[in-house]
């Protein structure tokens, strides 16, 4: 497996069903069949107190408030980072994960405006100790269709998840919060329009992805 001398770091991000942990996955092996060592990992719920973590915020049985919800994005983000990302990163590995600190920007911050964006934005910043992605794709998709595949999928809630049952009204927040952020930061940022097809997208991914690492 081939290394890098300061890893790289992937993220996906867009609205519920709009793909994310399918297409981190199939990057991430088509890099480890590049050579490459590459992980792939996940929000919430990508190490042990994480996926503790994850069954509190979205199970539907288990009411919690929307200042809960925040904490526990953030100690999950802040797990995450400390017993996976970091560690993969310094190794040299590709790290590409579904989800990371945009969503909750976009969530509770732009979307449900829990808290005021810079101050989340700080806080953020300081769970994952200032480790940003080199790539963020953002997964476009209709509200409508997102969330269709999303309640439908579900592997965890049948019904869909807590937030995912909020409906429509928050998803159209999600998804405009979403572009707005990518139209801020282009350098970053990759927009992947709706497709039909999981082959297209992924080929998009994958050759942007070889375009932008290091050589």
């Amino acid at each position: 497996m081939s290394h890098l001398k300061d890893g790289f770091f992937i993220a996906f991000e867009g609205p519920d069903g709009s793909g994310k942990s399918t297409q981190a996955l199939i990057l991430s092996r088509r890099l480890c069949e590049d050579g490459y060592d590459s992980i792939v990992t996940e929000e919430p719920g990508g190490t042990e107190i994480g996926a503790l973590l994850r069954d509190i915020i979205l199970n539907p049985e288990r009411p919690i408030s929307e200042r809960t919800e925040l904490f526990l994005f953030l100690a999950d983000r802040a797990e995450h980072v400390e017993k996976v990302v970091k560690p993969a990163l310094q190794k040299g590995s590709i790290v590409v994960t579904s989800r990371y600190l945009f969503s909750t920007l976009v969530y509770q911050g732009s979307a449900r405006k829990l808290y005021p964006y810079k101050e989340l934005y700080a806080l953020n910043r300081f769970a994952v100790d200032d480790i940003l992605p080199d790539i963020v794709f953002c997964l476009d998709v209709a509200p409508e269709e997102g969330l269709l595949k999303a309640t439908n999928n579900s592997k965890d809630f049948e019904g869909g998840d807590r937030i995912e049952r909020e409906g429509l009204k928050l998803q159209r927040k999600v998804r405009e919060s979403y572009l707005a952020l990518a139209r801020k930061d282009r350098r970053r940022w990759v927009v992947i329009q709706p497709s039909s097809s999981i082959e297209e997208i992924s080929t998009l991914v994958y050759d942007e992805t070889r375009r932008r690492m290091p050589v």
